[in-house]
């Protein structure tokens, strides 16, 4: 995904099936897709340091990132502060 075209980097199929084998690959997705609560999960699923790649607002989401972390544990690294004293 890292050389990819940008038209790519939003196909929205393309970026799950890549974020399904490789979560980190959402690093390099556009800005759409790293906001899409269903390419963020999978990305976190398969790979827990994902979530660094997520945008703010799915990161600041407290439920969905309860969400992620239930599926992955080593988002929380990821997840603000106070969301890990919980």
């Amino acid at each position: 995904l890292q050389h990819a075209l940008p038209k790519l980097r939003n196909d929205r199929n393309f970026v799950l099936r890549l974020v399904q084998q490789n979560g980190l690959a959402l690093e390099y997705a556009s800005e759409e897709m790293k906001k899409d609560p269903t390419i963020v999960l999978a990305a976190v699923t398969q790979n827990g340091q994902a979530l660094q790649h997520a945008l703010p607002k799915l990161r600041n989401d407290r439920n969905f990132v309860l969400r992620l972390v239930q599926q992955n544990g080593l988002a929380l690294e990821y997840a603000r502060e106070e969301m890990k004293k919980d």
